[in-house]
């Protein structure tokens, strides 16, 4: 009997899913929906989202968007701090970008 429902059910997701429309809404920067009130909430590492950011029920998720030459740049000044070079301390930020769920 168990199986059977469990079966029903699974047969009806297809469909399910499919009707469901999805939208589109701009990215947003952290930094933003911070000063705009959102607060942080964990998520797991699943889509590689870092963390979310919620505001009543508007939920972002949010993820790196960083490029490999900046990674490097800080990599570069980080390790040159470290052999006491006393680098330039100036990297380029790390780009955070949220995206709206629904």
């Amino acid at each position: 009997m168990r199986r059977l429902a469990a079966f029903a059910f699974a047969a009806l997701l297809p469909v399910s899913a499919h009707a469901l429309e999805v939208g589109e809404a701009e990215y947003v920067y952290s930094s933003d929906l911070l000063a705009d009130g959102f607060t942080p909430f964990a998520v797991s590492s699943v889509g590689q989202a870092i963390y979310g950011l919620r505001n009543d029920t508007t939920l972002y998720l949010c993820f790196i968007a960083d490029t490999g030459d900046a990674q490097a740049m800080r990599q570069a000044t980080l390790l040159a701090e470290l052999r006491g070079e006393d680098p330039d301390r100036t990297v380029p930020n790390i780009p955070v970008v949220c995206i709206l769920t629904q």
